[in-house]
């Protein structure tokens, strides 16, 4: 990204996996990263998130953070239009976050109750609103063969 053009979604998530990649020296990685991940294996899915990602420390508990990315107002007033869309892969989150390069795209009082804020940038991310807990679904088989596809699929593009 040059510095005259918008960050793009794909710039977004090369900012999250940063976040979330950090290994600890003596603990190895804490989480696993995966971006499109699909609500079911085959021809089941009905939707896709952005990234999820599991920690897999048991400080942790062992969470799914979910996140839609999100890079501009009006993509942003689109998914406000059908907060239904991002349940496919949110019931089995326990956490669910919205991430954007700029924090003027989501009003805080506009996130759904459950949701967390966070914004990330090219050298910093920054927590607005903390995704609270949710009561997660058990996660499916064929949830977790998508999100195993998409941790294989990410890990081998390295990017």
């Amino acid at each position: 990204m040059d510095a005259m053009s918008a960050p793009t979604e794909a710039d977004v998530l090369a900012w999250l996996r940063r976040r979330y990649t950090a290994v600890s020296p003596g603990n190895g990685p804490r989480y696993v990263f995966a971006t499109h991940v699909r609500s079911a294996a085959g021809f089941d899915a009905m939707r896709t998130a952005d990234a999820v990602v599991m920690d897999t420390w048991r400080s942790g508990r062992w969470e799914l953070h979910g996140h839609e990315v999100k890079v501009s107002r009006s993509d942003w007033l689109r998914e406000l239009k059908d907060l239904g869309k991002a349940e496919a892969v949110g019931r089995f989150c326990d956490r669910w976050w919205v991430v954007v390069p700029d924090a003027s795209i989501v009003k805080t009082d506009e996130l759904p109750v459950d949701w967390g804020l966070l914004v990330v940038a090219p050298t910093r991310a920054r927590t607005v609103r903390q995704a609270p807990k949710r009561e997660a679904e058990p996660v499916s088989r064929s949830f977790m063969a998508a999100l195993m596809r998409a941790a294989v699929r990410t890990a081998n593009a390295g990017a």
